[in-house]
């Protein structure tokens, strides 16, 4: 008897584990084969909004507080296969309200804090996430992993996303979120990410991680011209 109750035991601290590893959320998306180019893009596509492209996937950032987060411009947002709503950090912000006049039915990443009662009743898919969650996108070969990520050490509450494009041997790490006065320390933060987008008043700022591109260190506006990217043998 006692034997039985260890092996129960083990079997649902296992269980448990595993749970814990894998990904939250996995999602197929349907489409056409896309030419496996190693380049993306990253570029502006309104005021508080980032479309991020690579082999025939496409994933709209957009930050929570800015101008372009109203039911009036959602309308007029690029389509996109994912929306990553970034959690609000300062000014006015709607909630999940505008997020009712969304037509294409992609599915929408929002922080698990802000989905309330009536978030059933919006008409995308939303994918509440709190931090360490992740989030397993699969469109033909293309492939995407977002993981939810905390601000500063000792901070608890959701700041960003990383979003790491590609397969096992070259993907690009693309981090999402938190605040300006964090671009000093994100390198030590995430050794792992290749580039950073913090939403700024004046503008979503652009910083490259990865030691080994030019202009690593040396954060810029980014523009609707865009900056663009090639994955990395990991």
């Amino acid at each position: 008897m006692r034997w039985c109750l260890m092996v129960l035991l083990l079997a649902l601290v296992c269980r448990w584990g595993v749970a814990q590893v894998g990904p939250r959320y996995v999602i197929e998306l349907p489409g056409t084969a896309a030419p496996a180019a190693s380049q993306g893009r990253v570029q502006l596509a309104g005021k508080g909004l980032v479309l991020i492209r690579f082999q025939g996937l496409s994933v709209l950032v957009v930050a929570a507080d800015a101008e372009s987060y109203c039911q009036e411009a959602v309308p007029d947002w690029p389509a996109a296969d994912l929306l990553v709503i970034l959690p609000a950090s300062a000014g006015r912000y709607d909630g999940l309200a505008p997020l009712r006049v969304l037509r294409d039915g992609a599915p929408v990443i929002v922080a698990e804090g802000a989905v309330d009662g009536g978030g059933g009743a919006l008409g995308p898919r939303l994918y509440p996430m709190q931090p360490w969650n992740t989030l397993d996108l699969r469109k033909h070969g293309t492939r995407l992993r977002v993981t939810a990520l905390p601000g500063r050490p000792g901070m608890a509450a959701l700041a960003g996303y990383l979003l790491d494009l590609g397969n096992r041997r070259a993907s690009y790490r693309v981090y999402a979120g938190g605040a300006e006065d964090e671009l000093a320390q994100l390198a030590q933060r995430l050794p792992g990410a290749d580039l950073a987008l913090l939403p700024a008043q004046g503008g979503t700022r652009v910083l490259a991680l990865n030691r080994g591109t030019p202009d690593s260190g040396e954060p810029a506006t980014l523009t609707a011209a865009g900056y663009a990217f090639k994955a990395l043998k990991r």
